[in-house]
């Protein structure tokens, strides 16, 4: 699978990170990189999540990578505070933005 080399290469990570990673060995993710050996089902949809590509695209059936985005659980206290955002009027929401703006810039 040629194109595990080119979206590791991509993300700037090696084979070791990769392997730790998805819990493997070095040794085996070298050999899903060079065709020697393929991962199981439940690795390869894992390889294709973690990269945001199509399966398709990560085995060579299709040039579309397509436009795969993973929706990640919102931590509790993200929750919270969106929770507390939403219940605020939009004059004091407007106000909670420009604090945040500016103390993003610090």
């Amino acid at each position: 699978m040629t194109r595990l080399f080119e979206l590791r290469k991509e993300r700037g990570l090696s084979q070791r990170d990769m392997a730790v990673e998805f819990n493997v060995s070095q040794s085996t993710y070298n050999n899903w990189e060079n065709s020697n050996t393929q991962p199981s089902i439940e690795q390869l949809v894992a390889l294709a999540r973690f990269f945001e590509v199509s399966v398709d695209y990560l085995v060579g059936n299709s040039d579309y990578a397509g436009n795969i985005t993973i929706q990640r659980p919102l931590s509790t206290e993200t929750e919270h505070i969106l929770t507390l955002y939403s219940a605020l009027s939009p004059k004091l929401k407007d106000a909670c933005i420009t604090i945040l703006e500016n103390l993003s810039s610090l």
